[in-house]
């Protein structure tokens, strides 16, 4: 019986060294609950095992789209929202640059007048011409999603003129630098390229973004900020140049037409009490006599623009060069009336 014993006892102690030897790749068993800690550590595991179940529970699907889901409609409102502020803004800056250099031609200072968003906005619409709606939905198109042009066009186009496409817009990109050059030259001859300014800044976009394609850079696309991050933003602050250019060419072109034909624009006739020192070519002043409270009338005035109370007119004779610009307030002993033009 003791013997028996022994070897019982013997075979456990080397289970037990065996146990311990293979104690890495063994799980730890269990913490019985015979104690107050082992029951304790129970508890704390039992209340961690439902806490997960619950929150599995919790994010499953219920027949509803998850709360981090975004909505495709929501990408879509956001993208719209962005063009549509980013097209305020480059309206905003067209129709100043339009409406300072339409005044400028006049001798009346923008600022001085108080013009609204609004105003400049409005102003910018006669810059909206059927080339550039086109141009502005080719730029966004391009911009969203690069190969949809060439998926568009290129099914309509034979296989023949695809390739000399591909071929010709392989040399030009070759050929980046030349027109960097160009516009370069262009850029020293400022003064002699009138009214063509606006395609300095154009040759300027167009030699970069040349310059971005595989075919300049031995198959290889730029990346990285300096060479594609600086480039591009050079590109586009030389087109938002071209637009300042051709926005402030088009307001020019817009005051020499009003000049040439102020009879069409509004007329003026001022009512004084008193005698103006105000002439001109076409102005005339006629005296009305003693028992008018408004005694002397001057015609031959056309309106620019009226702005708080103030009307800025010039005489249907007038000249850029030598002729004043007069700024009329109606007041107790001056009184304005509007007349229609001649049409």
């Amino acid at each position: 019986m003791h013997v028996h014993i022994h070897g019982i006892t013997r075979g456990r102690a080397d289970a037990d060294a065996a146990v311990m030897n293979n104690a890495r790749s063994f799980p730890a068993p269990r913490v019985r609950a015979s104690t107050p800690e082992g029951e304790r550590r129970l508890r704390r595991a039992g209340a961690r095992r439902r806490r997960r179940r619950f929150l599995r529970r919790d994010s499953g699907p219920r027949g509803t789209e998850p709360p981090n889901t975004q909505h495709p409609a929501v990408g879509y409102t956001a993208d719209l929202a962005t063009l549509l502020s980013l097209a305020a803004a480059l309206l905003f800056y067209a129709g100043a640059v339009h409406t300072r250099a339409f005044f400028e031609y006049f001798h009346v200072d923008v600022l001085a007048l108080g013009l609204s968003f609004p105003e400049f906005v409005m102003r910018s619409l006669r810059l909206v011409t059927a080339p550039v709606v086109v141009t502005a939905v080719v730029a966004v198109l391009m911009l969203r999603d690069p190969q949809s042009l060439g998926r568009l066009v290129l099914p309509l186009l034979p296989s023949t003129v695809i390739d000399r496409c591909r071929r010709a817009a392989r040399r030009a990109a070759r050929l980046h630098l030349l027109v960097l050059c160009v516009a370069v030259i262009m850029l020293f001859s400022w003064g002699r390229i009138q009214p063509y300014q606006w395609l300095v800044p154009v040759l300027l976009a167009t030699g970069i973004l040349l310059g971005q394609s595989p075919a300049a850079n031995n198959g290889h696309r730029p990346s990285g900020i300096r060479a594609r991050g600086a480039p591009l933003t050079a590109a586009c602050l030389c087109l938002l140049w071209a637009v300042a250019l051709a926005a402030q060419q088009s307001g020019l072109r817009d005051a020499e037409h009003s000049a040439d034909h102020l009879l069409r624009r509004t007329a003026i006739v001022v009512f004084s009490t008193d005698q103006l020192s105000i002439t001109g070519r076409g102005l005339q002043m006629k005296d009305l006599g003693e028992r008018m409270h408004y005694r002397y009338r001057y015609t031959g005035l056309s309106l620019i623009i009226e702005r708080g109370g103030r009307y800025h007119a010039v005489a249907v004779g007038w000249q850029h060069d030598t002729d004043s610009t007069y700024v009329i307030r109606e007041t107790d002993d001056l009184r304005v009336e509007l007349m229609p033009g001649a049409r």
